[in-house]
């Protein structure tokens, strides 16, 4: 009869450990992921198939490559790593034209329905700079962080056709960006809402394409940097509307919700906003799908009737209506700005308001389907 070595069989058991979704996440220092692409594309999942494609470098010390060419809605998810929890990933990067072009790393993606949302933060190549660009049911959503956008300067800068290091670390919700080896991130990403999902690479929509090598994924405990938020954001939401009830998405408008908020029957619910103050109406209406409207309701209490003054930054086209009233349609601008009431370079929109004394009924219809759909910030005071 033979008999396996006790070792031998304990080693094999720690590595069904590693290497098995089922038994959750694994303990950190263990590498749970390489890739080389010398063996094609069997660990991914790739949406379009033909977006993801391994190429021969021409260069026999790295062999062959992958190239995540832009298709639209593209993703190239490693299988089995929506179980793996706190991970880095790193890797080599290398775009091999001078046009628009950039490499996503997806985070905590996760499909909802018809509908899939994941994080991205990219590395822009033409440009050579970050930016952090989470997706909602496919829609782009940089337009509501601006302020998440860093050069990249020095050895972290992006140079055609030079490959370059690149890193990312997320821990839940947070995600961690280093590019060309430093020891300190150049971004860190607090504000994507979904804290587990799979994690991949993305290419730009339209553009360039981008090749990538030599990758590795290991389970992390914490963070490798604990210092202060990169870029340091001071973002005060004291002065904005923050307490919020959503009703919806629905399929078509109804505005009589609007008109009504207090009607018996209505199925309002408690609606949170971001860390920054964010309505992020991206989470809810779809974009891809047959949801997209939702009304967002929200109560400002005077002491006495007056006139006042909604100020507003937003990248959704927004009806609103008073007291049961229409009021205004407020067309979305190019960006949607944390800062706009004390920035004037990001100044948002100034709607005058009569309210009552008491409490006043704002509700906001929003509609998806449409580019740069995702939210917004809003406050209202005295009338100047």
């Amino acid at each position: 009869m033979c008999r396996t070595p006790l070792a031998v069989l304990l080693a094999l058991g720690a590595a069904w450990l590693v290497t098995d979704p089922s038994r959750g996440a694994p303990a950190a220092g263990r590498v749970l992921f390489e890739e080389d692409f010398e063996a094609g594309l069997g660990r991914w999942e790739v949406s379009p198939r033909n977006a993801a494609v391994i190429l021969d470098s021409r260069d026999r010390a790295r062999g062959r490559v992958l190239a995540l060419v832009p298709q639209g809605d593209v993703y190239a998810l490693i299988k089995g790593s929506e179980h793996w929890g706190a991970v880095r990933l790193e890797g080599e990067a290398l775009f091999p034209s001078d046009e628009d072009n950039y490499l996503g790393v997806i985070y905590n993606f996760r499909r909802r329905r018809e509908r899939a949302d994941f994080g991205v933060v990219y590395i822009k190549g033409n440009d050579s700079y970050l930016q952090a660009n989470p997706h909602r049911d496919f829609n782009v959503g940089r337009t509501l962080y601006g302020e998440y956008r860093v050069p990249l300067t020095g050895d972290a800068a992006v140079r055609t056709g030079q490959w370059l290091r690149f890193a990312v670390e997320v821990v839940g919700r947070v995600c961690h960006l280093y590019v060309g080896g430093s020891a300190e991130p150049q971004m860190t990403f607090p504000a994507f809402e979904l804290d587990s999902g799979a994690i991949g690479l993305q290419p730009r929509s339209v553009g360039g394409e981008v090749w990538v090598d030599n990758l590795r994924v290991t389970p992390i405990e914490r963070f490798s940097y604990t210092g202060p938020p990169l870029p340091d954001l001071k973002h005060d939401t004291g002065p904005l509307l923050t307490r919020w009830e959503l009703l919806g998405p629905l399929a078509r408008t109804d505005d009589e919700v609007a008109r009504s908020p207090a009607a018996p029957g209505r199925a309002w619910a408690s609606f949170d906003t971001d860390a920054r103050g964010a309505v992020v109406t991206g989470t809810v209406v779809d974009f891809h799908g047959p949801k997209t409207v939702a009304y967002f309701l929200t109560r400002v209490r005077r002491a006495s009737a007056g006139p006042a003054e909604l100020q507003i930054s937003t990248v959704d086209d927004l009806a609103l209506w008073v007291n049961g009233r229409f009021h205004w349609f407020i067309p979305r601008r190019d960006a949607a700005w944390f800062d706009f009431f004390r920035n004037p370079a990001h100044a948002g929109q100034q709607i005058p308001l009569e309210l009552a004394a008491g409490d006043n009924d704002l509700v906001f219809r929003v509609r998806g389907g449409v580019y740069a759909s995702g939210g917004f910030y809003a406050r209202v005071v005295d009338s100047p």
